[in-house]
């Protein structure tokens, strides 16, 4: 007989239901009284498992509605270069993307700065919409010297991929130098990130440099602390 908390075996049971997708993202989990019935307990004894759960954003309560699963964030590591597309397919998701706008424009003082060029050059910027089965992950800016990727400004960003382009023409990465800070967001950021106006999110800043030491991508990420998590490895 297992010497651990009946609460705890309680919430182990349920979050095993919800690690095998029998208690899948969005689905309402067994009431209180239903979970009493169950296994013979006392109520208080369920809604401890249940406060648990809560607690570690596997489940969430809806007043008169009831608890449900609620949907896990994704672990984005800091210590590779990855694209987001392939970042969302790893993590189970279906990718897809809604580009806001493209423009081609000078670099300015500004981008001169990061890409080490002059004001007067031009770069590409791309702002899109980056989705995991049709729900919003993150919202990106990012910036390309537009003399790097022939016709650029021509390429389809909804259904094709900048890393792949990169690959296509050998501009082999090297480094990201990544920084995130906590930021608040306000509309219309926030409603195309489906989160409420002045929430506080991840602001990431992603640096890329190619193997020559040419910075080759810069670009600002905005994410939902409800939706994403970061990891480092430090050796």
């Amino acid at each position: 007989m297992s010497k651990q908390a009946i609460y705890l075996q309680l919430a182990d049971f349920i979050q095993g239901k919800i690690d095998a997708n029998e208690y899948p993202f969005g689905s309402k989990i067994p009431s209180e009284r239903e979970l009493c019935d169950t296994f013979q307990i006392s109520r208080m004894t369920v809604r401890k498992a249940i406060d648990l759960l809560i607690e570690k954003e596997y489940l969430i309560r809806l007043q008169g509605k009831g608890t449900f699963v609620n949907k896990q964030k994704l672990d984005s590591p800091l210590d590779t270069i990855q694209s987001m597309k392939r970042f969302i397919h790893e993590s189970g998701l279906t990718p897809s993307n809604k580009v806001i706008y493209t423009e081609k424009k000078k670099a300015g003082i500004k981008y001169s700065k990061i890409f080490h060029i002059s004001p007067e050059d031009e770069i590409f910027c791309l702002f899109r919409l980056r989705m995991g089965d049709d729900t919003p992950i993150a919202m990106e800016y990012t910036y390309v010297p537009y003399d790097i990727i022939p016709n650029i400004d021509s390429y389809d960003f909804e259904d094709g991929s900048l890393y792949a382009l990169f690959e296509h023409y050998q501009i082999e990465l090297y480094e990201d130098y990544q920084t995130i800070e906590i930021v608040k967001i306000f509309n219309p950021q926030a409603a195309l990130l489906s989160i409420p106006e002045d929430s506080a999110v991840f602001m990431l800043h992603n640096t890329v440099t190619d193997t020559t030491g040419r910075i080759v991508e810069y670009t600002r990420s905005y994410m939902s602390k409800n939706t994403v998590t970061f990891t480092s490895i430090l050796t």
